[in-house]
Parts: structure tokens; sequence; C-alpha cells
């Protein structure tokens, strides 16, 4: 998605775009390293660091994480249009090492969000990226990794449209 970019549905509702100007994945789903058994991605945009998230529907920040790796969890304001239907969405991203977002910050679909960045325990600059179906039900340890992931997870691609996103 871009900077501004609204996307709204023929009923009114939002639909829920990818946050990145750029899809790239530096560690998917269920990774060999931090991602073993959860539905995560790292994600770049690249040559580009501290790359901007754009907010991918109206929402709020709902919690936020800060010990080492500056997370901040957003939740949809109302439900929105996934490839999966019509749903309330939850979504996470980490290592933002300058956040913007408090809790209780609302956005509007395409508003700045967050950034990719270092914060915490990372190789490089990057956002992990996480989304759940629902509205936010908290945040679990999962083995075999015991790295965290949203309650109700949900594939990314099953919660995201990727629109006017660079896919190469």
């Amino acid at each position: 998605m871009q900077a501004g970019e609204r996307k709204v549905a023929s009923d009114g509702h939002e639909v829920m775009l990818f946050p990145l100007t750029q899809l790239y994945v530096t560690q998917g789903e269920n990774g060999n390293y931090s991602h073993q058994g959860i539905l995560a991605m790292d994600l770049v945009v690249l040559g580009q660091a501290h790359a901007p998230l754009y907010a991918p529907c109206s929402c709020t920040c709902v919690a936020t994480i800060d010990a080492n790796n500056k997370g901040r969890i957003f939740q949809s304001n109302s439900e929105v249009w996934t490839p999966d239907g019509l749903k309330y969405v939850t979504f996470m991203c980490f290592h933002d090492n300058n956040p913007i977002a408090s809790v209780g910050s609302t956005f509007t679909q395409g508003d700045l969000m967050a950034h990719t960045g270092t914060a915490g325990n990372v190789t490089g600059d990057h956002t992990h990226f996480n989304t759940a179906y629902g509205t936010y039900a908290g945040w679990e340890h999962v083995p075999p990794a015991n790295h965290g992931e949203l309650v109700n997870s949900s594939h990314i691609y099953l919660t995201c449209y990727i629109d006017d996103t660079n896919t190469s």
C-alpha cells in the first residue's frame, strides 16, 4: 500500500491492505529460526531502513510490548474485508526503534503508524508482523521456539489484500 491509500468496498467497509510499499519476506510463517510454530512474518523494504508501515485499515493501538522489541498491537475499528471474509482484525508489528503509537492512538487507513527497525533481538532492519481474526484477545508464547504471536492468529495472506504493493 502507499501513503494515504484508502480502499472501501461498495458496502462501505474498508478493505484490509498489506501495510508496506513492498512485499519482501525475510522469514516466513513457521520459519526455521524464531518463527517455529507461529504465523508471523519478518518483512523488509529492500534498500530502505526504517521503512514506513501504513495503517492497513482504520485502527486503534490496543497494547504495547516495550521490553526489548518495541511492539505495538492494533485492532480494526470495525469489521473489514479480508480475503477470508468480513471480520474484525488484530495485528502487531515489532522492532520499531521509535514507535509513534501508544495505547489509545487511532489511525485512519493509509496513515503512517510504524516503521521497520532494529529494536530488540534482531539481525537487521525489519518488522515482525502478525495478524489475527477478531478483537484483541492477547498474545501467547508458542512452542517449540517459545516466541510470541497473537491469540487467534491468521495467515497474513488470508488477512491482507496486496494492493498497490510492489511484489518484486
